[in-house]
C-alpha cells in the first residue's frame, strides 16, 4: 500500500490562514516561506512525519522526530509550477534535509523536474497515481517501483528511474565514488535480474542476501 493512506485534514484557524494567504494578489510560491505561515508549515510537518513513521517519502532515508533540520515539507507536484496546489493535502508529504536540498537547488535555478505528467493538471490536483511521473507517496507502492540495496536505488519502473533521477538518491556514489567492493558489476546485475524473475519470496530473500553482502559490507 502507498506510504500515505490519509492526507491531513487542516484546522479551521489553519484554513483561515491559508485562505487569507491565497487571497492576496501578489502570492507567490516564495512565499511559502513567511513568517504567518510558520505554524502551518509546523502542523503539516509534524502530520507528515508521523504518518510516514518518521520516514522519507523519497530515500526512505531516517527524518528527524524532533526538529525541523531534517524534516521538511515537499510539494510533490513543485510549488513553483503549480502554486495552485501549494496547500494541497495530497501535494504534501515529509522528506529529508538531502531529498529537499537537492529539490531547492533545482528551484533555484528553474531546473525543477515535472513531475506532473500533463498540463491539464495546473488547476485541478490529480486523482491517480498515472497521472505523475514520480513515485507519489499518497498514490503509489514504493517498492513497485524502487528496489534499494543498502545505498544503492534500482529501478524497476519508469516511474522509479524518475524519482532516482530527480532526487539524485545514488548521491552517495556521486559524492564518494565506487569502492572496489561494490565494483563486481556482472555479479551484481546477474543477481538483480534473478531477484526480479524469482517466483519464490524464499529465494528472492536469498537474493537480496547476497546482494546486500556483495554491495555493502557495513
Amino acid at each position: 500500500m502507498a506510504m500515505i493512506d490519509y492526507p491531513i485534514r487542516y484546522s479551521a484557524t489553519t484554513k483561515a490562514i491559508i485562505e487569507a494567504k491565497q487571497k492576496d494578489a501578489e502570492f507567490q510560491h516564495q512565499n511559502w516561506s513567511d513568517d504567518d505561515l510558520t505554524s502551518v508549515r509546523h502542523d503539516i510537518r509534524h502530520y507528515y512525519r508521523e504518518i510516514q513513521r518518521g520516514t522519507c517519502a523519497y530515500c526512505r532515508g531516517p527524518l528527524s522526530l524532533a526538529t525541523a533540520a531534517n524534516c521538511h515539507v515537499e510539494h510533490i507536484a513543485p510549488k513553483s509550477l503549480y502554486k495552485e496546489h501549494i496547500f494541497q493535502p495530497k501535494n504534501l508529504c515529509a522528506i529529508c534535509a538531502d531529498c529537499n536540498t537537492i529539490k531547492r537547488a533545482q528551484e533555484v535555478i528553474a531546473d525543477v523536474p515535472d513531475t506532473v505528467d500533463s498540463p491539464q493538471y495546473r488547476r485541478t490536483y490529480p486523482r491517480s497515481s498515472s497521472a505523475f511521473k514520480i513515485v507519489h507517496p499518497h498514490f503509489d507502492v514504493w517498492e513497485e517501483h524502487i528496489l534499494q540495496f543498502g545505498k544503492a536505488y534500482v529501478d524497476r519502473s519508469k516511474k522509479g528511474c524518475f524519482t532516482i533521477s530527480a532526487c539524485k538518491l545514488n548521491r552517495f556514489f556521486h559524492n564518494n565514488g565506487w569502492e572496489e567492493e561494490y565494483m563486481n558489476d556482472q555479479k551484481i546485475n546477474q543477481l538483480m535480474n534473478d531477484y526480479l524473475q524469482s517466483d519464490s519470496k524464499v529465494k528472492a530473500a536469498r537474493i537480496l542476501t547476497q546482494l546486500r553482502g556483495l554491495l555493502f559490507a557495513l
